[in-house]
C-alpha cells in the first residue's frame, strides 16, 4: 500500500488573460469530497454575477479508492472541468480541487476552451508549487487481554504509534497508527502470536 504522496504546496489562486477573457483560478488542498465541495462552494459565492463561476475538478485520494470528479458547469461538455482533472493527473498530484471563474471577453471555440481551461490547471499547480505527504492509517486491533502486552510490544518495535486502550468486555482494543505499508505483515504477526484471536478495523485515513 502506498505510503507517499504529491499534493500542491499551498492554496494559491491565480489569474489569467487568454484570448480577451479572464480566467480566475483558484486551487486548494483538500482532504474530503466534502471538503472540495465546500470549497467550490465558497469561491461561487464569491462571484455571484459570473455565469461561468465554477467550473472545477477534484482528486481525492490515492490509486484505486481515489475520487474523481469534474463539472463543466454550463460550457460545452468536456471542454472545462476534464481539462482542469487532466492537468491535476498529469502532476500526479491528489487531495486537491481546482475552480474556475470565467469573464467573457471574446469567443472561444470548443478547441480553444479545452486549452484554456488546462492551461489555468497547469499554471495554478505550477505556481502552488507541488510537495510530497504522508499517508497514515488508523486501526483498532481488538484481542484477549492477556494478548495486549504483545500487541503494544509489536507496535512500539515496528513503527507503529498507540493512540489509545479500549477495554471492552471481551477483552481490549488498542487504537494504532501506521503506515499503509506496514499493515499487512502487522496483522499476519499478530495473528501469529495471538492464535488467530485478533480483529482489525479501519478507522481513519489521515494525510499527513
Amino acid at each position: 500500500m502506498q505510503d507517499k504522496y504529491k499534493t500542491i504546496a499551498e492554496n494559491y489562486r491565480v489569474q489569467l488573460k487568454i484570448d480577451k477573457c479572464t480566467f480566475v483560478v483558484s486551487a486548494a488542498n483538500v482532504q474530503t469530497v466534502k471538503g472540495a465541495e465546500d470549497f467550490i462552494a465558497r469561491v461561487a459565492e464569491e462571484f455571484p454575477d459570473v455565469k461561468h463561476n465554477d467550473v472545477y475538478a477534484f482528486k481525492i485520494g490515492l490509486g484505486s479508492n481515489s475520487i474523481e470528479k469534474a463539472s463543466d458547469a454550463g460550457e460545452p461538455a468536456g471542454s472545462a472541468g476534464p481539462p482542469l482533472l487532466q492537468a491535476i493527473n498529469g502532476a500526479e498530484i491528489t487531495n486537491v480541487v481546482i475552480v474556475v471563474t470565467r469573464y467573457f471577453g471574446g469567443k472561444h471555440g470548443i478547441g480553444g476552451l479545452i486549452r484554456a481551461y488546462g492551461k489555468c490547471g497547469r499554471e495554478v499547480i505550477k505556481e502552488a508549487g507541488v510537495i510530497e505527504k504522508e499517508r497514515h492509517l488508523t486501526i483498532g486491533i481488538g484481542v484477549p487481554y492477556d494478548s495486549m502486552g504483545k500487541v503494544i510490544n509489536d507496535l512500539e518495535g515496528h513503527h507503529g504509534k498507540i493512540k489509545d486502550t479500549k477495554y471492552t468486555n471481551d477483552g481490549v482494543e488498542v487504537i494504532a497508527v501506521m503506515k499503509p505499508s506496514y499493515l499487512e505483515e502487522f496483522k499476519e504477526r499478530i495473528t501469529e502470536i495471538t492464535g488467530g484471536q485478533a480483529e482489525f478495523r479501519q478507522l481513519e485515513e489521515e494525510f499527513r
